[in-house]
């Protein structure tokens, strides 16, 4: 087994149904490189059919504001982590920030699959940072009521095909560009027989990701009380990254199934920026901005030499700030680089551009743009809002002496020959009285 797919033991079990989206990275990641965002409390307000309210509190332990962040939900069927079985997940679309070492409070509304049989489940609330998956997360045993018309996956029997080797769902193997692997999975059927259709949706790295394809596959009919075995030829694919395929089953449009997933990789070069951090939300002129990237070669693991990375800081209107490069080693350890930008202009609402690329082809793009949060961005806001308007007071000021310093010549202008011969003939007039006298 390729060694940059061993994920470490200690870690992979914990979070085995909580990190299932997470790309297996090389052994050389360690667990500092992961932001330091986590759920401290989860609470659900309300269970009404098939539909459960709450809100979960996160904190971010990090000197940096971490970006793009989004939450997950998910079900999971049992209590205690050796029963858990995967039911069902929601990622919202929405993404948010947490400042460094503060909280933020996110609330949810989750529809869970009505078919599911009645007992006791697990929904847990998980931070989850882009590409890099799953962070800190809360539990909540909850009691929910279903039609009972569910199937089971046995997860532990599922496999990756590809030729005649099996791999574990999550490994992550490696196939050549155009092969297809075969994700292979057994159901029992505790209920009356069954026709379903698999429903497959696939995934560049996470379900968090672009959505590459989704399509639904042919019928399957599984008997009352019965166990099926399963083969689904997933799509071929020629671009080198992971893919993960989420499968579930429907019968008339509903979900009848928990979820399983099958990831594998198509080997070639390529790159990743895991995150984007930055350690303020504004800079006065002359400040100095801190940026800390982490990134990673391809994701079959091998060793491509050297790459790029290209920075572009940006303020709310576009304007250039600072653009800077670095050169960063692409295999299958963690690059991580802090970069310091000297910031010449006053600078609220950045906008950071990062690119990965290697002799001309960008692996990958990252883009973050930083809103207000901490009372000093907002005074400092306040005082370039002030500055603005003293400026268009000024100039409005100067633009209305012009215009009358303009109107007053142009009327010297137009009027200034009977102006001429008006005051001249009242000086000759008074001369003339004075010559009389």
């Amino acid at each position: 087994m390729p060694k940059f797919i061993q994920c470490k033991l200690k870690f992979f079990i914990p979070v085995f149904l909580t990190a299932i989206f997470v790309f297996c990275f090389s052994e050389q990641i360690k667990a500092d490189f992961f932001p330091q965002i986590f759920v401290t409390e989860l609470k659900i307000n309300e269970v009404k059919g098939n539909e459960i309210k709450g809100e979960f509190t996160a904190i971010n332990r990090e000197k940096y504001y971490s970006g793009d962040l989004k939450y997950e939900i998910q079900l999971m069927q049992g209590t205690s982590l050796k029963d858990f079985k995967f039911v069902d997940f929601l990622v919202p679309k929405e993404t948010f920030f947490i400042p460094p070492n503060e909280i933020a409070t996110e609330s949810f509304d989750y529809t869970y699959p009505k078919n599911i049989i009645s007992g006791d489940y697990t929904l847990r609330a998980q931070i989850i940072a882009p590409v890099m998956g799953g962070l800190g997360w809360q539990d909540k045993a909850v009691s929910l009521q279903g039609t009972g018309k569910f199937l089971e996956i046995l997860s532990p029997l599922s496999k990756v095909l590809i030729g005649n080797e099996q791999h574990p769902t999550l490994e992550g193997a490696n196939v050549s560009p155009g092969q297809s692997p075969t994700a292979f999975l057994t159901v029992k059927n505790p209920g009356e027989e069954i026709t379903v259709i698999p429903d497959i949706k696939i995934f560049k790295r996470q379900v968090d990701m672009p959505l590459i394809k989704e399509y639904q596959d042919s019928p399957i009919i599984i008997a009352s009380g019965g166990t099926k075995e399963i083969n689904l030829e997933m799509p071929k694919f020629s671009d080198p990254e992971s893919y993960l395929a989420e499968v579930q089953f429907y019968q008339n449009q509903e979900q009848v199934s928990g979820t399983e997933f099958f990831r594998w990789v198509v080997e070639g070069e390529g790159g990743k920026i895991l995150n984007v951090k930055i350690d303020k939300d504004y800079y006065k002129s002359g400040d100095n901005m801190e940026l800390s990237v982490d990134l990673i070669g391809p994701a079959d693991g091998s060793d491509i030499g050297q790459g790029s990375l290209e920075i572009i800081v940006s303020d709310k209107n576009e304007n250039l700030i600072a653009k800077t490069s670095k050169d960063v080693s692409l295999n299958s350890d963690v690059f991580s680089s802090t970069i310091t930008i000297p910031v010449k202009n006053d600078l609220i609402y950045p906008k950071i551009e990062v690119s990965l690329a290697k002799g001309g082809t960008i692996f990958d793009k990252r883009s973050i743009e930083l809103p207000i949060f901490s009372a000093e961005a907002k005074q400092f806001e306040n005082e370039l809002a002030k500055k603005e308007q003293n400026s268009r007071i000024f100039l409005y000021s100067v633009l209305v002496l012009l215009i009358i310093i303009l109107a007053v010549s142009f009327l010297v202008y137009k009027f200034r020959k009977k102006i001429f011969n008006f005051s001249f003939i009242k000086l000759f007039k008074a001369r003339k009285e004075k010559w009389k006298t």
